[in-house]
């Protein structure tokens, strides 16, 4: 790769809420921005982008064959490995020395597959996902977890700094998507926990605004709660931007993981329970705050059967 004082080429994949604002930064600090644009809804998706000088290419072969730092920001694991691995992938355009950094949710062991496959192209490899919201990268406020050899991590932090206040070395290939699943546990459990407790609430006929207001002088406070109270005293869904689809997916992968390790993981399963039962009753587009509308429709003599 180039000096990273140097002006870089830099392709974006994935440019739904995230991926817009990281790009947006780095295109502001004069890099040379590509970014993956596949239809005319993509093309208007980021018609901004490309007024301001970004370029547009047809295929992540394309995107590889002129990046110098190439940033995958997509779903989780069946579309990295597909951008990646697929007939017109990554693989078949990209260079030696280029640094590829998948910043989606995916599962470790897939990361660690892909790490293999690219390094054995000459290319670099980073797991790097991210924390925060749409607004936290347009702010350019993302944390990064990092996986992957730390000298190449110190190669790309310049760029990664234009869109991170926060950039956290976890360990090798993989880790990163390890630290993230992990810190998905914690954030989507809390939220199911609250979203149970409301449900409750709504049916016991306790005053929610007491509630709330009990929960932010105390213990149970915390940043998913704050997230979902707007929602719950005034049907504001916008501070927490986050579907549940995307959510039962993280904890699928999170079981995977567990199960793999052989660790206990009575709280996942129950958790990822909860998420499935949301996809089922036809929640995936909702954001997180409509769990307490899935928990509020459930009979709770004759608990709804989860799938998949």
């Amino acid at each position: 790769m180039k000096d990273t004082q140097a002006k870089l080429n830099i392709g974006f994949i994935g440019l739904g809420m995230m991926g817009r604002g990281m790009a947006r930064h780095v295109l502001a600090e004069g890099h040379e921005v590509g970014l993956l644009v596949r239809s005319k809804e993509g093309e208007a998706r980021c018609a901004d982008l490309l007024a301001a000088g970004a370029r547009p290419l047809a295929t992540p072969a394309d995107m590889a064959a002129m990046a110098d730092v190439l940033i995958i920001c997509v779903t989780g694991s069946p579309e990295v490995e597909d951008v990646v691995l697929g007939p017109r992938g990554v693989l078949k355009g990209v260079k030696p020395g280029c640094i590829v950094v998948d910043c989606s949710t995916s599962q470790p062991d897939s990361t660690r597959h892909l790490c293999a496959a690219i390094e054995a192209k000459g290319a670099r490899f980073l797991d790097a996902a991210l924390t925060g919201t749409p607004k936290h990268a347009e702010d350019g406020q993302l944390n990064l977890l990092v996986g992957g050899d730390k000298a190449v991590l110190e190669q790309v932090r310049p760029v990664f700094a234009l869109f991170a206040k926060n950039i956290f070395y976890c360990g090798e290939a993989g880790a990163g998507h390890t630290t993230k699943l992990l810190h998905q546990f914690v954030v989507l459990g809390n939220s199911a926990i609250l979203a149970e407790a409301f449900s409750c609430a709504r049916k016991t006929g306790v005053d929610l605004e007491v509630l709330c207001d009990v929960i932010d002088s105390g213990g149970a406070n915390s940043t998913a709660f704050q997230r979902l109270r707007p929602y719950v005293l005034e049907g504001n869904d916008q501070m927490f931007r986050f579907s549940i689809g995307n959510a039962h997916k993280d904890m699928r992968y999170y079981a995977r993981m567990t199960g793999e390790a052989r660790v206990v993981s009575h709280l996942g399963d129950a958790v990822h329970n909860t998420y499935t039962v949301a996809i089922n009753q036809g929640h995936a587009p909702h954001f997180i705050p409509h769990l307490v509308n899935s928990l509020n429709t459930l009979n709770c003599s004759a608990p709804e059967p989860a799938k998949g």
